[in-house]
Formats: C-alpha cells, structure tokens, sequence
C-alpha cells in the first residue's frame, strides 16, 4: 500500500510540475514566440488570420487565456504525466536530465507542433527562426519542469504549510493526470491510434517494468519505441519546413 501511495504522490508531484511549466512556456512563452514570429513578418501582414483563426498583431488577454488553457496546460500536464514515468531513468543524466527530457519530447511528438502542412512556419517571419523558437520551446519545457519538480519533491518532504499545500495539490493534481490519460485511450485527442497507442505505452510499460522488477531493457525499447517512431515523423518533415514548404 505504501509503494502505491508514494507512486501515486510522485505522479501527482510531476504533473503538478508539468501543468505549472506548461501554462509558463507552452503558453505565456509560446504567446511570446508567436509574437516575434509575427514581428519579424512585418506590418503587411498585420491583421492576416492564421491557420488557428488568430491574427497577426492582435495580443488579447482572451487570446493568450484560451492559449493558456487549451495548448499549454494539456501539455503540461501530459508532459508531467511523462516526466513521472521516465524520471528514474533520466537519473543518470544528473543535472541535465531536464535538458534530455525536452530533447526527447522534441523527438517525439515534436511533430506535433512542427507539422509540415502548416502553412503558418512559411508564412509568418523566417521558417528557419521560427522552427527554432518553436523546437526550444520543448528543451525549456523539459529544463523548468524538471527543476520545478525537484524543487516542489524538496518542499513536500520538508515540514510546515508549505509541505502540505504541495502534497494537498500533488493528489489534486491526480485528477486530470487521469482525465488526459483516458482522453488519449479513448481516442479524445484526435490523434492517429498508433500515436495514442505508443504514448500510452510509453507511459505504462516503463512504471510497471520497475513496478514488477522486469528487465530494465523491456522499458527501455518502450521508451525507445516511442522515440522512434516520433523522430522519424518530426525529423521528416524539418526539410519542407526550413525551405519554406
């Protein structure tokens, strides 16, 4: 009972994590990036509606809210939900291990942000600079989650109010770990099912190999899977990308 509830504190604390940084860079951060994005485009195309429905030159609270809430948070909280399982095995990496995470995550689904058929790279600014910001974005994801995770892990164990805040919004934070988890079972997040199908596994297989104490190499090729098939996908569609489509 006591390995469960620690596993389950050490999911919660991760994604407490991972929703924090991703409402810091996916959002605020992003919003930040989009608007040199449409700095360096240049006056004429000010007003131009995007490929999401926004426009060029507009900063709205409601714009940067609906960014927040829709891109940055579900992230983030995926992102936590993922950093929970490979953390034991980013150890090894000490102080870099932030780094390593969002290189991996840029590997994996960074296709999902870098996608080729958005027109939006080509159009808006340097393809190049923008591939850039937007690829950065998912190491600096990795190295603030990863700090806020150690920090948020040192605050917890200690004593007072602020252990128990944190531990009160660790187990809180449990709810929409879930609630992304059953989102991409069940086919919610509008990915492809292959795709939702080895996240998934990327997430389960690694916690029950040490879990049960299986051999470390069954984690591994489930983390190297995932890997895999994301980086063929992202590093594919870089070419059409930085030429401009």
């Amino acid at each position: 009972m006591a390995a469960w509830k620690d596993g389950a504190r050490h999911l919660g604390l991760a994604t407490l994590a991972g929703a924090i940084a991703g409402v810091v860079v996916g959002g605020l951060l992003g919003r930040l990036v989009m608007r040199i994005s449409g700095f360096v485009a240049g006056p004429s195309l000010v007003g131009v509606t995007t490929e999401n429905g926004n426009r060029v030159g507009d900063i709205t609270f409601a714009g940067t809210l609906a960014l927040v809430i829709f891109a940055g948070l579900p992230f983030g909280v995926l992102g936590g939900m993922l950093y929970a399982i490979v953390e034991p095995w980013l150890r090894r990496a000490g102080r870099w291990r932030g780094v390593a995470y969002g290189a991996g995550l840029l590997l994996a689904i960074g296709f999902l942000v870098l996608d080729p058929d958005n027109f939006d790279f080509a159009r808006f600014g340097l393809p190049v600079l923008n591939v850039a910001m937007f690829a950065a974005l998912f190491v600096i994801f990795g190295v603030v989650l990863a700090w806020l995770f150690d920090t948020l892990r040192r605050r917890r164990d200690g004593n007072g109010r602020a252990a128990r805040v944190i531990d009160i919004l660790a187990w809180l934070s449990l709810v929409p770990a879930f609630a992304v988890l059953a989102l991409f079972v069940g086919g919610g997040a509008g990915l492809e099912p292959l795709l939702a199908i080895l996240i998934v596994a990327a997430i389960l297989v690694p916690a029950v190999v040490l879990w049960r104490g299986l051999p470390r190499v069954i984690g591994y090729a489930s983390i190297g899977a995932m890997l895999l098939f994301g980086a063929v996908r992202t590093l594919s569609g870089l070419p059409g990308l930085l030429a401009g489509l």
